[in-house]
């Protein structure tokens, strides 16, 4: 060997020492490191492939002496394959295993597959190892072995071996190595912190039984949420076919049809008739099985209004089998339930009902909401308050029967409601005139708690009875003496036209005009009565006495909710401002001196720019309507009264507000269509937020023309409450 050769292998032997001191002092940090963690990845085991006539050793892809590495100044054998590859002339000498050599062993190129095993062995060794101290130190131990035999750098430690003894050691060894590091992973110092996951499933192991019997009270109690949260289970509603819509009610299947983009329902029962033993008896709801209907009920036709007179030309018409009602709803749905509006109309308590207060499929479809309209006894069989029948009664008492059936119609709406697209917890009662009068009479009604949630009272009295049940009863001795009965049973047996005509004319007596000078109010007769059943006390007690109103009330008239006297109610009769002095004079004015002032107050000071006639019809409509209706509303602050004024020479009536708010007022002209749209507004936003938005304690008086404006009085009202004609002198009914 010559010199030069020495002196490499002596270069490369104290570059080894110095590496194995750096791997060394590698070692100590890697171990001081591996004292903060709790864990290290295992080795990475490899197959032995026997088939094949090389091996590599695992071990050798850590960074020892005799291995291929950067800093090393030892030939790798790949790049002593390349010269090997590409030089064919290169000189090669025999030794005497027949191995080709040159200055030092070396073997041929490695195919491409076995680069890539090696590169894979080297990743997989330097994931972080606990405790890997006797690894290094047996590879330290073998590497001082061959340089002290063989005097190179552990050069046999990366040659292929052909001889199977050495393959068998090369094994041991590889496995030796192996087996250190999973026995040095396992009993280091630093102990291997499980994984949470696997902490968890091994808890959940021993505790088998218990997490079982949580899991089954889970689950149930997920089950009885989602019970409890999706409701009672619903049929959805028929599909529309041939203009027909099936909904349900409580008493079976219904049918309606189909009316401008609505369902509409005519003539659905709601109460048993009161025929034979049940007249002038208190209503009875349908909730029977044996009162209800077989099969599908045909709600197409209009059923009989109950029987009631027209004051105009003295006529009786109608039927005892009338208690129905109508439902028009946008759509028979479930979801999204939509306010609903009870619609009581009556001109007076004798009829006609349901005068204006008539709805349309049209209306219910543009404004999202349901209205149902009943019929309800009138007249003497509705409201009769006489001894023979409070003898015959369970509880002796009589009178309000009418009431009842209103009543009867709201419990009706709480049970059925919501299957025609509903809601129970949004409805309106909207009484027009005696319509009005009969829902203040219901805000007294203890019958009617909860029934509904609030209340638009439109053009109603401001009159109600005081006198209790004898007193109305002695009032009915002139009816029994023209029936010529003296019990219920003769009553009840009687012809209705009979009974109809039997009525004495003073009851249908009407506050015409103003009032005149020998007028009585205590003898005008009052088709209400404090029953001790339906009414207990008077309804301005009721509204004094209570802290907080359980329900929303809205009151409120037209400017021209009065009659005027019937000589000058012709619409081609006028009237000139002297006449109307000299009609104040005549009457109950005149002989209270306040001639002057209501001239004054009406002509001279108002803003108004009216016609005599118009003037005096606003006067009449102040002293019969308005001011005692404002009045009883006054008693609380949180009842909001509004009067609505058109003030662009239009002739409104009684029934104008109402007309309004059902389509009927005339928008032709631009006025007409902004004082239409406004008190529209008014109304439906009430019906479906429970709230005017323009009134407030302070101002709560409402004037609807072309908007709504709130203020703190109505001043006209003044004058008459100052005089005392207000509100004894309030129409009756």
């Amino acid at each position: 060997m010559s010199q030069t050769d020495q002196q490499k292998q002596e270069q490369d032997k104290s570059m080894d020492k110095k590496e194995i001191a750096e791997e060394e002092e590698r070692e100590k940090m890697l171990n001081a490191e591996n004292m903060k963690h709790s864990g290290a990845a295992p080795a990475q085991d490899l197959e032995v492939d026997e088939h094949k006539p090389k091996r590599k050793i695992p071990v050798g892809g850590i960074k020892m002496p005799g291995f291929c590495r950067s800093k090393s100044k030892e030939p790798c054998k790949e790049d002593d394959a390349k010269p090997n590859e590409t030089d064919g002339d290169a000189p090669a000498k025999d030794g005497d295993n027949g191995v080709a050599t040159d200055k030092a062993a070396s073997t041929p190129a490695k195919e491409p597959k076995e680069k890539e095993a090696r590169r894979g062995i080297i990743q997989a060794i330097r994931l972080p190892l606990s405790n890997v101290s006797s690894v290094f130190s047996r590879k330290k131990k073998e590497a001082d072995a061959e340089l002290g035999t063989t005097g190179a750098a552990g050069l046999a430690s990366v040659e292929t071996l052909d001889d199977a003894t050495q393959e068998k050691n090369n094994a041991a060894t590889e496995e030796d190595a192996m087996d250190s590091v999973r026995l040095d992973a396992e009993a280091g110092d630093a102990p291997t912190k499980p994984l949470y996951y696997v902490t968890i499933i091994q808890a959940i192991r021993r505790n088998l039984s218990y997490c079982a019997a949580a899991l089954v009270i889970l689950l149930a109690f997920v089950i009885i949420i989602t019970i409890a949260c999706a409701g009672p289970r619903r049929e959805p509603p028929s599909p529309v076919r041939d203009d027909k819509v099936i909904s349900q009610a409580s008493c079976g299947p219904v049918e309606g049809l189909v009316e401008e983009d609505a369902h509409v329902f005519r003539g659905i029962p709601y109460a048993i008739p009161p025929l034979g033993e049940r007249r002038w008896q208190h209503s009875e709801l349908i909730n029977k099985l044996e009162n209800c209907w077989n099969g599908t009920y045909l709600a197409h036709n209009a059923s009989n209004v109950c029987w009631q007179r027209n004051r105009a030309n003295n006529t009786i018409y109608g039927s005892e089998d009338c208690l129905y009602l109508d439902v028009f709803t946008p759509e028979v749905r479930f979801e999204n339930p939509m306010p609903v509006v009870v619609l009581i109309g009556a001109d007076t308590l004798s009829g006609p009902s349901p005068g204006i207060m008539l709805p349309s499929g049209k209306l219910a479809h543009v404004k999202e909401v349901v209205f149902v309209r009943p019929n309800f006894r009138l007249d003497v069989l509705g409201f009769l308050a006489a001894k023979p029948l409070s003898v015959a009664a369970l509880k002796p008492s009589s009178g309000n029967y009418g009431l009842s059936d209103i009543i009867n119609v709201l419990k009706w709406v709480q049970l059925n409601i919501e299957y025609f697209g509903g809601s129970k917890d949004l409805v309106t009662v909207w009484g027009h005139r005696a319509g009005g009068t009969l829902v203040t009479a219901l805000l007294a009604s203890p019958r009617a708690k909860g029934l509904f949630s609030q209340a638009w009272i439109s053009s109603g009295s401001g009159q109600f009875p005081n006198e209790d049940l004898k007193t109305s009863e002695e009032m009915s001795k002139e009816f029994l003496e023209r029936t010529r009965c003296s019990n219920a049973d003769c009553l009840r047996n009687k012809r209705v036209e009979d009974i109809m005509n039997s009525v004495p004319l003073a009851w249908y007596a009407v506050n015409d005009g103003l009032p005149e000078k020998r007028e009585d109010t205590l003898k005008k007769h009052k088709w209400l009565v404090k029953d001790g059943i339906f009414i207990r006390q008077h309804i301005g007690e009721v509204l004094r006495n209570q802290d907080t109103l359980p329900i929303k009330i809205v009151m409120g008239t037209t400017a021209y909710s009065g009659r005027l006297p019937e000589a000058v109610s012709r619409d081609n009769f006028d009237l000139t401002k002297e006449q109307v002095k000299q009609y104040l004079t005549n009457s109950l004015l005149g002989e209270k001196n306040v001639v002057d002032e209501a001239m004054q107050t009406y002509f001279d000071n108002s803003t108004l720019k009216k016609t005599p006639k118009e003037t005096l019809h606003m006067m009449i409509s102040d002293v019969r309507v308005v001011c005692p209706l404002m009045l009883l509303a006054k008693i609380r602050t949180d009842v909001p009264f509004y009067i609505s004024n058109f003030t662009n020479n239009v002739n409104l009536t009684v029934d104008s507000d109402a007309g309004a708010i059902l389509g009927f007022f005339p928008n032709v002209t631009p006025q007409q269509k902004r004082h239409l749209q406004a008190i529209q507004a008014l109304f439906f936003h009430f019906v479906g937020n429970r709230e005017i938005p323009q009134a407030n304690n302070a101002n709560r008086i409402l004037t609807i023309d072309q908007d709504v404006n709130a203020q703190v009085d109505y001043e006209n009202c003044n004058l008459w409450i100052k005089k005392d004609l207000s509100p004894f002198y309030a129409r009756v009914d």
